[in-house]
């Protein structure tokens, strides 16, 4: 008589796994899309009739202010507005103002914490999300 089989088989005997490094998740470069415009804004220049196009200019963000701002006012969401994830920093503004007043600030304690943990996140990790901006721009510093 054989003893009856294993009920699973492991994990280990089934996979192979590629020789070498595996690149992490965090490890892509994130691609960079095109938004979508309005026109152009033009100005006139007085003395002569030559066109200058204005365009915003490219900032790189810090990764040091971006830091300091999650941990002093983190429960704010302005580290978000400063990278240019406008939307998430309104969203956290909004859940600490709001949510703070009818929860008698447990949600503005919560989102303090987590600004908190965020911002040592960007003063600390140099590669994966917490090092590019909302552009895919790398942070300096």
């Amino acid at each position: 008589m054989h003893p009856p089989p294993p009920p699973f088989v492991p994990l280990s005997a089934t996979v192979r796994y590629p020789p070498g490094r595996v690149p992490d998740v965090q490890d892509a470069v994130p691609v960079a899309r095109e938004t979508v415009r309005g026109p152009r804004r033009r100005r006139w220049t007085t003395a002569s009739a030559v066109r200058v196009s204005w365009r915003w200019p490219q900032l790189t963000r810090s990764r040091v202010a971006a830091g300091l701002l999650g941990v002093f006012l983190g429960g704010l969401g302005l580290h978000r507005m400063y990278l240019g994830y406008w939307r998430r920093g309104l969203t956290m503004l909004a859940i600490t103002v709001v949510g703070g007043f009818f929860t008698l600030g447990l949600a503005a304690i919560v989102m303090g914490v987590w600004g908190f943990a965020e911002g040592l996140l960007y003063l600390s990790v140099r590669r994966g999300r917490f090092s590019r901006d909302a552009r895919g721009r790398p942070l300096r510093g």
